[in-house]
């Protein structure tokens, strides 16, 4: 059972850890030069500071350009389970422990390693898929004229969110020789399943320069000088004195083992903090991919009708039925903003979760687009009108972005992609967003069917840019917005006809795939202060506040917890 909707724990109130173990960190065998050539095995994990720059290292006298692959078939390749909720070690025994396929081409631009793919890359392996991201090269005196050189990669469970982020390194020359590849996956946002995967990997270097070696490098360079600046998160004591920047790691709250990685945004400056390791500091925290979960369904399936809206006005009130084919029993009077709502009337449980908790594992399992709507339109029967019962549902947005997408193709033709069209075009690029979120998990079939309600895959200045987009900047991009207004507005509680199903709590309402959470009376105000929420499934939390600032954090430990956070942004700049 891989399913990301399992038990979505109530913001603020639920504290469930499972943490790694702490492992003590060992730097041996170093990578060395001639461990890099010639060595044979692993004796225990590295330091990830193996990983980057000695002091002495100099600009590259080697320059990559081609493709590289790896031969793990009988390689050194170690694999230890940490923790496994499920069992899937032992379901997956004969390939969990292994690497996928890998054969890909990089572009070297000065220090700068490229890869001409990036990911998820779908692969035949039955459990992983690469993410490969931006690297490093450079020269040090050992190495004895080779350039050495760093990959940041990600392994991405297949058909699921599950991220598990490690570093290649080797060494390589103009002449087309190459080292053996150490490789190392000693951090993850993964609830379920935790381990530590290292060895030594065979290579192959065919030196042939890529076809879209002068594009992958433009877009590099491009996607760089977009990023916003960057501070230790531990600054906003300088800048804003007397605040408590600890309290940006929700001390207290998370454990410090299970976060990824958080961030506080203000005034366009992204303070940052995690990326721990039991190794040491992940050292490409830029680069570290990160799993989307359920904040698709706000980013996916709530900006998707936005967008659509937006350019087919009316589009929110088409009927499910007039456009998905499986959904012909009781389907009637249900919309599609119905659908984003998680109010179709369509439940097995009274209880909110319940179906999500119990029943969901077909949905996240089945992998055509075939056996997932199937499972959307007929596995709950008609218990009430549409719009009057919540229940949490993945499959409610996912059958939203279905019928999104063919009413988009009934319009425009077959090869219409709402996801592509208008999310990718109108969102992600006037952002300047990374190339990962360029990509969204789609079923493995001829329908390639964009998921909405989890898949994506983003860096932590994609999180940062959408915060500026989605808070202080009010939905607008360069004095537009794509966006429609009034779903736009429902969500930050300015349409009083529109306030959305109470949720969780009676703090919490649902709307348009958002969370909003009044903390008015938490924090002493005399009105309602309605936080924007985007959540993940096992600790994943991005926080827009009426102040115009925004924090997020990236965990596994299944526990949802920011008051802390919000009360010092509230210090900073009153939220009520």
């Amino acid at each position: 059972m891989r399913s990301p909707g399992i038990a979505f724990l109530v913001v603020l109130f639920l504290a469930q850890s499972c943490a790694n173990d702490d492992h003590s960190t060992q730097a041996s065998p170093a990578l060395s030069h001639e461990f890099l050539m010639n060595g044979s095995n692993f004796s225990n994990p590295v330091l990830l500071s193996e990983f980057v720059q000695n002091p002495g290292a100099v600009p590259a006298s080697n320059r990559f350009a081609g493709r590289l692959r790896l031969t793990p078939t009988g390689q050194a390749v170690h694999f230890e389970v940490l923790h496994d909720e499920f069992g899937l070690a032992a379901l997956g025994a004969a390939s969990i422990g292994e690497l996928p396929p890998f054969d890909f081409e990089f572009v070297q631009d000065g220090d700068y390693l490229l890869p001409v793919q990036q990911g998820p890359i779908a692969s035949t392996h039955p459990w992983w898929e690469f993410v490969l991201q931006p690297g490093r090269a450079w020269d040090e005196a050992r190495d004895n004229g080779l350039t050495r050189a760093v990959i940041p990669f990600a392994l991405k469970e297949r058909n699921a969110d599950c991220i598990h982020n490690g570093l290649m390194g080797f060494l390589f020359n103009d002449a087309g020789d190459v080292s053996r590849v150490a490789f190392q996956i000693s951090n993850q946002t993964c609830k379920y399943l935790q381990f530590r995967m290292y060895g030594l990997l065979n290579a192959v270097y065919s030196r042939v320069e890529p076809a879209s070696a002068a594009t992958v490098i433009s877009n590099a360079k491009q996607h760089r000088d977009s990023m916003l600046p960057t501070r230790p998160i531990a600054q906003i004591a300088a800048d804003y004195p007397g605040m408590d920047s600890s309290q940006f790691g929700s001390v207290g709250e998370i454990n410090s083992a299970d976060m990824s990685v958080f961030g506080f945004v203000i005034d366009g400056i992204h303070y940052v903090g995690g990326c721990d390791t039991p190794f040491g500091t992940y050292p490409y925290c830029d680069q570290m991919a990160l799993p989307s979960y359920s904040t698709a369904k706000s980013l996916v399936g709530g900006l998707g009708l936005m967008l659509a809206e937006k350019q087919y006005p009316g589009i929110r009130n088409t009927l499910v039925a007039d456009t998905v084919n499986a959904c012909s029993n009781d389907w009637d009077g249900v919309t599609i903003e119905h659908a984003l709502d998680l109010v179709t009337g369509h439940y097995g449980s009274a209880e909110p979760h319940e179906d999500e908790d119990s029943a969901s594992s077909p949905f996240f399992e089945a992998e055509s687009h075939a056996g997932k709507i199937d499972f959307a339109c007929n596995a709950f029967p008609r218990k009430s009108p549409p719009g009057e019962h919540w229940s949490y549902q993945t499959w409610g947005t996912y059958l939203a972005g279905t019928a999104i997408n063919n009413r988009l193709k009934l319009l425009n033709g077959n090869d219409a992609d709402f996801y592509d069209d208008l999310i990718v075009q109108g969102v992600w690029e006037p952002l300047q967003l990374s190339e990962l979120m360029a990509t969204t998990r789609r079923t493995y079939d001829t329908v390639a069917q964009p998921f909405s309600g989890y898949g994506l895959t983003m860096l932590r200045d994609d999180i940062a840019k959408l915060v500026v987009f989605l808070g202080e900047n009010d939905g607008f991009i360069d004095g537009a917005t794509p966006l429609d207004r009034n779903l736009f507005d429902a969500v930050k509680q300015r349409v009083p006809a529109d306030p959305g199903m109470q949720a969780e709590t009676e703090l919490i309402r649902y709307n348009n795939g958002f969370r909003t959470f009044d903390v008015g009376g938490i924090l002493g105000c005399s009105t309602s202060a309605w936080l924007t929420t985007l959540s993940g499934y096992g600790g994943i939390n991005v926080v827009l506040m009426p102040n115009n600032t925004a924090y997020y954090y990236f965990s596994d430990g299944n526990v949802h917890r920011y008051l802390n956070a919000v009360r010092e942004s509230h210090r900073i700049r009153p939220i009520c």
